[in-house]
């Protein structure tokens, strides 16, 4: 299959990445670069051979690192222990400046990523503040059928209220206001309110989420979750036998369409230009499916409203010919998915590592940034699920690894 084939293309080339990074480490592995899996090698035995030689290394390093080395202390050596310790914590540079702050926790955003963090936080004893000016992206849609335990579905405004009310009777509080910057190179933390307010913080989760791109035409904004959507996998349920269209010629629309084509009755892909940016797979997928037809060169001018339901009913759209004159005309449609990518809301947080796009890079297996002490959650730190069930678990882990750095640096 296409994932199979994919994965296998990434894992050859993280193989290689990794084999340079750790060129230093050759501990790591048993033998060199001739050893890389071919096409030729059995799937399984490429699998076996990078998960011995890579993953499995990798995280029994971090786990190392991050925990320490396992001690065994017997009744006596507790006494000793706590009375040359005074009772007192570590007293080093850095804990002390951690421990100058107004709060132990704070959570910038408050969408599932964020509001899962204060829950667990807040169970912890931390008294997390939550920064947020609304519940983000999830806000965006109506109703909400693939987050567990809802067997009929849950509004999306209702969904955030829940997990709002949820943290805050465990001891969550919250500020409303919009983040002008986060200071994170000093300690305490520093966070800046648009409302002039500055916060100090010990720790802080990064759960802002990621904003989707919009392509800017008349009555797309009008129709959010009334017909316009940006999530297939979230949406896609809803038009099981209709006419969907996917505008975009990148990999994230050739997913949607591919997703959609198993739904819907019939899939339009509208692209701009005349040749796909997608990979060459994808592409192929896409472009060999029976159920997905694609106008080139083709972009939407206007998203048009049912006059009586107020749903989307129609696309305007332009399409350069084969004489380079622009012929207009109007598509039916039941809904549409804006499928240009996402921009991570990473800017504000300037010192922490992020990728070419701005996804902010986290420790795999974890939550851990660049800076000690800062965590990331949710759709700010994922490119490639973007649910919000992944961001709810995210913001768990998230809250549990602060959790057990603040253990170390303060009582």
């Amino acid at each position: 299959t296409h994932t199979q084939m994919n994965i296998k293309t990434i894992t050859k080339c993280v193989f290689l990445l990794a084999l340079e990074a750790t060129s230093a480490t050759t501990s790591l592995f048993d033998s060199g670069i001739d050893d890389v899996p071919t096409e030729e090698n059995d799937e399984e035995n490429m699998y076996a051979t990078f998960f011995d030689r890579v993953v499995i290394p990798a995280r029994e390093s971090v786990r190392r690192n991050a925990l320490g080395e396992a001690i065994t202390v017997s009744e006596s050596d507790a006494a000793t222990i706590k009375s040359g310790a005074a009772g007192q914590c570590s007293e080093d540079a850095l804990t002390v400046r951690i421990l100058e702050a107004d709060r132990k926790l704070v959570i910038v955003g408050g969408g599932p990523a964020g509001l899962s963090a204060a829950v667990y936080a807040a169970r912890a004893g931390l008294s997390p503040l939550i920064i947020a000016r609304d519940g983000g992206q999830l806000e965006g849609t109506s109703d909400v059928h693939n987050y567990p335990g809802f067997d009929e579905g849950v509004d999306a405004v209702d969904l955030i209220q829940r997990l709002e009310r949820q943290a805050e009777r465990f001891g969550a509080d919250r500020k409303e206001c919009g983040v002008r910057d986060v200071d994170l190179t000093c300690r305490p933390f520093k966070v800046y309110c648009e409302d002039g307010e500055v916060i100090t913080s010990s720790a802080v989760v990064i759960a802002t989420g990621a904003s989707p791109r919009w392509i800017g035409a008349e009555g797309e904004q009008e129709l959010i979750a009334k017909g316009v959507h940006t999530c297939a996998t979230c949406d896609g349920y809803f038009y099981r036998g209709k006419h969907a269209v996917v505008i975009g010629g990148g990999d994230t629309a050739m997913e949607q369409a591919l997703f959609l084509a198993r739904l819907a009755s019939r899939v339009t892909l509208i692209h701009r230009g005349g040749f796909l940016r997608a990979s060459k797979a994808m592409a192929t997928r896409v472009l060999k499916h029976p159920n997905i037809l694609i106008l080139w060169n083709t972009s939407v001018k206007r998203f048009v409203a049912d006059e009586s339901t107020g749903a989307l009913s129609s696309l305007d759209i332009e399409t350069l010919t084969t004489m380079g004159e622009n012929a207009t005309s109007n598509l039916a449609v039941d809904g549409a998915f804006v499928a240009i990518g996402h921009t991570p809301n990473s800017e504000k947080f300037r010192g922490v590592r992020t990728d070419s796009k701005g996804y902010i890079y986290t420790l795999p297996g974890s939550t851990v940034t660049s800076v000690t002490g800062v965590f990331a959650a949710g759709d700010v730190q994922d490119d490639l699920y973007r649910q919000a069930i992944t961001s709810a678990g995210t913001g768990a882990m998230a809250a549990m690894d602060a959790e057990r750095w603040l253990c170390e640096h303060g009582c």
